[in-house]
């Protein structure tokens, strides 16, 4: 099972491969603020967390607070058992 160091290496690197033109992204960029997560970008994150990890994200956890920064994505899946 994956610790937290190995969930943000993973989510990094999936943001970073769908945002380029900002290579300075860090586990505490606004992503939302910075303009990097729109809705295209957030359903395919979605999807990529869910294979990835196993879990299941409902409506209730797509929320600003837990899509914010790459950190608040790590809370949110260890908030589903995962790297616990």
């Amino acid at each position: 099972m994956p610790d937290r160091t190995q969930i943000e290496a993973d989510i990094l690197q999936f943001v970073r491969s769908r945002c380029p033109q900002y290579p300075a992204l860090d586990p505490e960029t606004d992503l939302l603020e910075e303009g990097l997560l729109d809705s295209l970008l957030l359903i395919d994150l979605i999807f990529q967390l869910e294979e990835r990890y196993g879990i299941k994200l409902g409506s209730n956890h797509v929320s600003p607070a837990n899509f914010r920064s790459v950190s608040a994505i790590v809370s949110l899946v260890q908030s589903q058992g995962v790297g616990a």
